[in-house]
C-alpha cells in the first residue's frame, strides 16, 4: 500500500511501540513533534552524514527550562515546543508520560537532574512547583566555585545513569564559577532483538554512500515475517519501511530507505513527524522478507544553540533579555549552552544506545566566552595604515 505524503527517518528510530500505562494523545504527541523537528534542524546543520539525536532528552531539559522562566524567554519556549507546562491537563499527562517510559529491568532508563548552585536563592515555591509538575526528579545543591570538579561531578551522574556509555557530557570549560544552574537529562536503552540475527549468516557487502562511492561493511542477515510497508514523498520518492521489534514488546526500532540508491537522505528525513510514523504503524502488514542490515555504531555529540534558535528560542540565550525570575531574582541569569551527547550500538544480538542533554544557565554578569574551537581566520593589520601584513586561516592547529 502506498500512502502520501509520508516521511523517512534518517536510517534508524527507536520507537515505543505502545505498551505500559495509557498515555493521552495530546501531549505526548506535541512532545514527539517538538523532538522531530528540533531534529529536523539539528540534521539540517549537520547534511549528508551519520546523525544519531535524542528528542526526548532534549525536550525534557526543555519543559524544565519552562518552569524556571518568565517573559519572552517562556512565550518563545511555549511558542517553540507547542505546549505549556501551565495548561490544563500537561503537567498531569507529563508524569503520565514519564512513568509510561520507564521501562522493565534495565530495558529503559530516564534520569532527570535539576543542580543549583550553592549560594543561589532559589523563588520561593520553585522547587515544589518544579517536583509537582514534572515528578521524580533529582534535585541538588552543587558548589560551582569548584569549577572542574563541578563539572566531574555532573559528568559523572551521567555516566553512571547511562550505564557508562555517556562519557564527558559537558566539555572542559563549560562550568565555572559563575555558572548558576544545570538542567541534566539522561536515557539509557539495551534491548535484545526478538529474534536474534544469526551470527554465522553476517558478511561482508558493499553499502552505498549518498555520493555513489560504495563501502564494504559487515551486514547481517535475517529471513522473518516483518511488519513492513511501501510509501512514497510527496514528490513520488518510493521507500520501504520495515519494523523490528525487541524482546518484550515495548520497544521497536523502525528502518526506513529508498528503493533507489543515490536519494539524499534529506529528501526522506525533512518530512519526518509523529503523524507520519503513525501512518507508517498504520498501513505496515506482516510479509515475509529478508532483512539485510549493517552492524553499526554511532555517536553523535550536539551544540542545540543555533537549532533552538531556528525554531525561534532566542531571549533565553540574550544575557540582557533572559529572565530566570521564576528559578531565582537574586542573579540576572542566561542560558549559556544547551549540549546533548548520543551513542548507539546495533549488532546482531540487540541495540544499546543512551544520550546525556545538558542545559547550562550562566550568571549574566560573567564575561561571555570566545571559544576558537572551530577553524579562524586571522590578520595582522597594522592600525596606522590599515595595511594587512599577514593573513591566513587555521584549520587545524
Amino acid at each position: 500500500m502506498r500512502v502520501a505524503p509520508v516521511a523517512l527517518v534518517a536510517l534508524a528510530w527507536v520507537a515505543l511501540a505502545g505498551a505500559g500505562p495509557p498515555v493521552r494523545g495530546g501531549v505526548a504527541q506535541l512532545v514527539a513533534d517538538f523532538g522531530l523537528r528540533l531534529f529536523r534542524e539539528v540534521v539540517g546543520h549537520r547534511g549528508d552524514t551519520n546523525v544519531i539525536f535524542a528528542p526526548h532528552g532534549a525536550t525534557a531539559v526543555l519543559v524544565a527550562l519552562q518552569l524556571a522562566t518568565a517573559g519572552d524567554s517562556r512565550h518563545q519556549l511555549e511558542v517553540a515546543m507547542g505546549f505549556s507546562v501551565n495548561d490544563p491537563g500537561v503537567a498531569a499527562e507529563l508524569r503520565v508520560l514519564h512513568r509510561a517510559l520507564r521501562g522493565p529491568g534495565h530495558l529503559l532508563a530516564v534520569a532527570e537532574g535539576l543542580f543549583v548552585g550553592q549560594g543561589v536563592t532559589v523563588t520561593p515555591g520553585f522547587v515544589h512547583r518544579f517536583l509537582g509538575t514534572l515528578g521524580p526528579r533529582r534535585l541538588a545543591r552543587v558548589d560551582f566555585q569548584r569549577g572542574e570538579g563541578a563539572r566531574a561531578l555532573l559528568n559523572a551522574w551521567v555516566q553512571e545513569k547511562t550505564r557508562g556509555l555517556i562519557q564527558g557530557l559537558l566539555p572542559p570549560g563549560s562550568v565555572v564559577a559563575n555558572t548558576r544552574l544545570v538542567v541534566a537529562n539522561a536515557v539509557y536503552f539495551r534491548g535484545a532483538w526478538q529474534s536474534p540475527f544469526p551470527p554465522a549468516a553476517t558478511r561482508p557487502r558493499p553499502f552505498h554512500r549518498g555520493d555513489g562511492t560504495a563501502v564494504t561493511v559487515p551486514m547481517m542477515e535475517r529471513a522473518a515475517k516483518f511488519n513492513c510497508g511501501e510509501f512514497e514523498t510527496p514528490e513520488g520518492v518510493p521507500y520501504v519501511v520495515v519494523e523490528v521489534p525487541y524482546s518484550g514488546g515495548e520497544v521497536a526500532m523502525l528502518l526506513a530507505a529508498p528503493f533507489w540508491r543515490g536519494v539524499p537522505i534529506a529528501t526522506l528525513s525533512r518530512l519526518l513527524d509523529p503523524q507520519l510514523v503513525t501512518a507508517w504503524v498504520t498501513h505496515m502488514s506482516p510479509a515475509p522478507r529478508l532483512l539485510v542490515l549493517p552492524r553499526f555504531s554511532l555517536e553523535s555529540t550536539w551544540d542545540l544553540r543555533a537549532p533552538l534558535k531556528s525554531l525561534g528560542v532566542r531571549a533565553l540565550f540574550d544575557p540582557e533579555a533572559a529572565d530566570f525570575t521564576p528559578l531565582s531574582a537574586e542573579d540576572p541569569l542566561f542560558l549559556g549552552q544547551a549540549l546533548q551527547k548520543v551513542r548507539m550500538e546495533v549488532t546482531e544480538n540487540g541495540t544499546e544506545a543512551a544520550s546525556g542533554t545538558a542545559a547550562i544557565v550562566y550568571s549574566r554578569m560573567a564575561p561571555l566566552e570566545i571559544l576558537l574551537d572551530r577553524p579562524f581566520l586571522f590578520l595582522l593589520r597594522h592600525k596606522p595604515t590599515g595595511t594587512i601584513l599577514f593573513v591566513g586561516q587555521v584549520t587545524e592547529p
